[in-house]
């Protein structure tokens, strides 16, 4: 499919030998001998630029300069990062500073669909989760809703602590309600003054009413509600005003093309919530954003999401299964007890620093209420984890009017003695005004979703929710039909929509799997995947262009005799890397040696002298001194336990330090703290591939297939934004760039960023792309003729702020190096949006149209029915799903200035399905945008908000006003694949 560049031979051949960095490599912390912290430096030269980009890297940050938002700081530097909630302001900043040529780049219109595919191996008959409505409905009413409480009725029952009903001094404004709550009160307020059945509230702002039976002056009301279940009644106060009359007529017209780009988003809000509005007042259910869970005293609820889309077909309701974790009521001090592995709460007194940090991320944020007996239990977010427990800590008793630990407080005062005083006290004030809990008082409180799962909750999650084709979509009928009973809901019927319970049928087609060429004998050989399974064998052959390891060492972490207790079989090790070396040369990668490694490259890891990183460093060294030149790659053989900690500070040492990449073993895969488990060489042949590309070889390319705008040298990015887990506001957001630098596409250097928390836009775009277009000029000695760009992780809300913000950095960072005017830009920018974050799910309609396992074929792609009614945009299922209903990926066009048909855009997307490096299976998503997810999340590694007790220190870039540190990319590493 690639074709030969003609410009430049060395476009094919250059990128993947001995390609230089920016200039000097490394700077005055990594140049030659120099050290920092307590490991050795390794700074390379960097090769000269030519051509007429400017080869030369952004200004430097010095002392006297902030680094741009979004980037990273040199070791040192200050950068202050803003949040999700700052960044809209930011981008709206940034556009209005662009020159006005830019600015037009950010105004242009999302591309219509140029027309249908018509490739096809052969053609589908497929079933979409999307059901048809139809609206009779021409208006809707649209009110904003204000409650505000006014105070506390105690039920008579109730008894309350006596702490809690003395006269306190007035409180700032409260909080917002949640969504039960404020739809409580909605319900009660209905109720009183007999509305009828042709309101819908969407448990925030907003009530639609399908008639004008409410007042359209701002009208005030009071109404009493209980406040959950607590057996208290409230007073409300709740404030309707009319905000406008909806007209709804307008989604069709914008659905029959119509009217112009913009979707009537208030219409197709309006009757979004109209669908919702009965199954949220169930009790038996929870919402959130758009899905709804049966309650259930399970650790994970089944539920579903639905949502209303304008599509091809007209409008549908989007509805898929929904799966998410909650935290099971229970003592919180067995919840901590869990977090750190501890058998009993009096291991509590002897936590050492990284137990304490775990216990504090699992607890933070988390909803607790104390009991200390009779029906009031009051309810707190917990804030933060002290380090000493109720027996230790001490503060002053204004009342007593002397110091007294919380231990003794909480006996004189509630008559209540502590079993555990040793167990770390909770703080659920704040850290200047803090208010300490025993964790033996305070249970956890129901319904609460668990948003980091570790590996045991993780494998019941997707047991739980990978069901079969065929179980999924009987799901998905039964939540419509029996659940939220849609096709008889009286408030359906009032705002005049008809629901149509079967699913939408769509037409597919299944997309030719491409060719790839190994190599057997130096000669190219030819392999065809399977159409039907998405993979291919490798077997009898070698890599199109395998890498060379002449230098390397191994790093053990696993215990040795004398070191932490003695492993199964020392020989165990020897019998790995023999198998491992055996495996690299037999698919091509020439070694030193086969077996035994020499003991002198082989560093074993002493726990009690050294830290992780001070091991990966002796590793590096020994290999230098062995074989006189610095390691190519380093093998590490990961401890049995705390694999994390010890796998974040080996990449923190090999990413960021010593620019060297570096492979890791789990040592039961390997057989090395166990007994050889069986498939070992398949193990083994998966990390071969991974080591390839990690020491500059070729896995597979794309045999070329007679595309015209593939012969001229081309581009290919794709990138990524990872967020934080967790509550923590001060933690950071990483974004990485990746970009290709062959025609092959088998090679792509990244560019990891640090942005503020959970900020989605990429604010520091522009400085990446230069970057990576300096790279493929350096590395090819040309610059592209095309760029194309696949960005992940972007929601379809925020399409037009990518579109102002983004692509007009895209277009500024071509210019510049280009040395252009905007309005002149000579590179066309393609610009994708690719996404799994979506719920549409495609089913064959008969057994003919898809796999054994009952999911769509690898290569099935859709362009009609349930895809955006006017723009360019598809679905693409390219790979075969292992377990459970296959997730296809939606591809939505947002700028094509290279006028991708769509046979050409869908045969490429799929095409490079087939090239990524890690497997022999085409893969889910296209492998840039794969690419851009595992940069971003090494550059999480990288990002420390505290050195852990497994990391020496490092040189790094400390963040501003987050409490983190920055462990950058070493200039080794900007064109290698170290990330995968």
């Amino acid at each position: 499919m690639l074709g030969d560049y003609g410009t430049s031979a060395a476009y094919h051949d250059v990128a993947l030998h001995g390609m230089p960095g920016y200039g000097r490599g490394g700077g005055g912390e990594f140049r030659g001998g120099g050290r920092g912290g307590d490991f050795r430096g390794s700074g390379r030269r960097g090769g000269r630029g030519r051509g007429d980009f400017d080869d030369r890297p952004p200004p430097s940050i010095g002392p006297d300069r902030e680094a741009p938002l979004g980037s990273a700081a040199r070791p040192g530097q200050q950068v202050s990062l803003q949040t999700s909630g700052e960044s809209t302001v930011t981008v709206e900043r940034a556009y209005a500073g662009f020159p006005t040529a830019l600015q037009a780049y950010g105004n242009l219109p999302r591309p219509k669909r140029p027309g249908f595919g018509k490739v096809a191996h052969r053609t589908l008959q497929l079933l979409a989760n999307h059901f048809p409505v139809v609206c009779r409905l021409k208006q809707t009413f649209h009110y904003d809703v204000a409650i505000a409480p006014e105070r506390r009725i105690p039920a008579e029952t109730e008894t309350m602590p006596e702490s809690t009903q003395k006269q306190k001094a007035p409180r700032a404004p409260p909080k917002p309600l949640t969504p039960e709550l404020a739809r409580r009160v909605i319900a009660a307020l209905a109720e009183k003054e007999s509305w009828p059945k042709a309101w819908a509230f969407d448990g925030r702002k907003s009530i639609y009413t399908a008639k004008s039976f409410l007042p359209q002056t701002e009208t005030e009301y009071k109404v009493e509600a209980t406040d959950g279940d607590s057996p208290r009644v409230r007073l409300f106060t709740v404030t309707l005003k009319w905000v406008q009359t909806v007209d709804i007529t307008t989604l069709n017209e914008y659905i029959s093309g119509h009217i112009g780009q913009d979707m009537p988003q208030d219409a197709l809000q309006a009757l979004d919530v109209a669908l919702k509005q009965t199954i949220s007042y169930r009790d038996e259910v929870k919402t959130f954003a758009r899905a709804i869970f049966w309650r259930d005293p399970t650790k994970v609820w089944l539920g579903y999401q639905q949502s209303l889309r304008p599509s091809h077909a007209g409008l549908t309701l989007n509805v898929d299964m929904a799966a998410t974790a909650f935290l099971e009521p229970q003592p919180v001090i067995e919840f901590l007890q869990k977090a750190v592995g501890l058998r009993s709460p009096q291991e509590f007194a002897h936590l050492t620093p990284l137990q304490h940090r775990k216990a504090t991320k699992a607890i933070t944020g988390i909803r607790i209420e104390v009991r200390l007996g009779g029906a009031f239990k009051r309810k707190h977010k917990v804030k933060g984890l002290m380090d000493k427990g109720a027996g230790e800590l001490v503060f002053y008793n204004e009342q007593e009017g002397k110091d007294m630990t919380v231990a003794a407080y909480y006996e004189q005062r509630y008559h209540v003695k502590l079993k555990f005083p040793e167990v770390p006290c909770i703080n659920v004030g704040t850290p200047t005004k803090p208010v300490w809990l025993p964790p033996e008082l305070c249970w956890i409180v129901e319904g609460q979703r668990r948003l980091k799962l570790d590996e045991w909750q993780t494998a019941e999650m997707i047991k739980t929710a990978a069901q079969r084709p065929q179980e999924r979509k009987d799901y998905i009928q039964k939540c419509i039909r029996d659940f939220a009973h849609l096709p008889n809901d009286p408030v359906v019927e009032a705002f005049k929509l008809t629901l149509d319970p079967n699913l939408l049928k769509v037409t597919g087609r299944q997309l030719p799997p491409p060719e790839l060429q190994y190599s057997r004998n130096r000669q190219p050989v030819k392999v065809a995947p399977q159409p039907d399974r998405g993979s291919w064998d490798m077997r009898d052959v070698k890599f199109y262009r395998p890498g060379e390891i002449k230098s390397f060492a191994v790093a053990v972490f696993c215990s040795q005799r004398g070191a932490g207790g003695p492993i199964e079989d020392p020989a165990s090790l020897q019998n790995f890397m023999r198998d491992l070396l055996r495996g690299c040369n037999k698919a091509g990668i020439a070694t030193p040696i086969t077996s035994p490694v020499p003991e002198s490259i082989i560093v074993w890891h002493n726990p009690h002298a050294n830290f992780p990183g001070d091991t990966v460093a002796a590793a590096y060294d020994a290999a230098k001194q062995h074989y006189r030149q610095a390691p190519d790659i380093i093998f590490v053989i990961l401890p049995e336990r705390a694999q994390t900690e010890v796998y974040k500070a080996v990449k923190r040492a090999s990413d960021s330090h010593l620019g060297v990449p570096s492979q890791c073993f789990n040592p039961k895969n390997a057989g090395i703290c166990t007994p050889p488990r069986r498939g070992r060489d398949q193990y083994v042949g998966n990390v071969v591939m991974k080591i390839n590309a990690k020491v500059k070889g070729i896995n597979a390319i794309l045999i070329s297939r007679p595309v015209q705008w593939m012969k001229e040298p081309f581009m290919v990015l794709g990138a990524d934004v990872t967020h934080p887990v967790g509550f923590n506001p001060s933690s950071p957001s990483v974004a990485a760039v990746v970009g290709s630098l062959d025609s092959y596409l088998s090679c792509f250097g990244a560019q990891i960023l640090l942005q503020g928390h959970r900020v989605e836009l990429l604010l520091n775009l522009k400085d990446a792309v230069k970057n990576l277009l300096m790279l493929f000029h350096k590395t090819n000695g040309v610059k592209p003729k095309r760029i194309i760009m696949y960005r992940d992780g972007v929601s379809e809300g925020q399409y037009p702020q990518v579109q102002r913000h983004e692509i007009p950095q895209m277009v500024e960072a071509i210019c510049e190096l280009d040395k252009t005017e905007p309005g002149d830009c000579r590179i066309p920018v393609t610009y994708i949006v690719a996404s799994k974050g979506h719920h549409t799910r495609l089913f064959p309609a008969t057994p003919r149209d898809g796999d054994k396992n009952g999911n769509v074929f690898p290569g099935t792609v859709v362009d009609k029915g349930v895809v955006h009614p006017i723009e360019y945009d598809f679905f693409l299922n390219s790979h075969a799903s292992i377990q459970g209903t296959s997730r296809p990926a939606h591809y939505h066009v947002l700028l094509d200035q290279n006028e991708l048909g769509p046979d050409a855009l869908q045969n490429f997307t799929y095409d490079m399905s087939y090239l990524f490096c890690r497997c022999t299976r085409s893969v889910s998503v296209v492998p840039p945008a794969y690419y851009a997810h595992l940069a971003a999340f090494r550059g999480r590694i990288l990002v420390s908000e505290s050195l852990s007790d497994t990391e020496s220190s490092v040189s790094t870039a400390s963040v501003g006003p987050l409490n983190v540190e920055f462990a950058q990319t070493h200039q080794n590493l900007l064109n290698r694949m170290f990330y995968v």
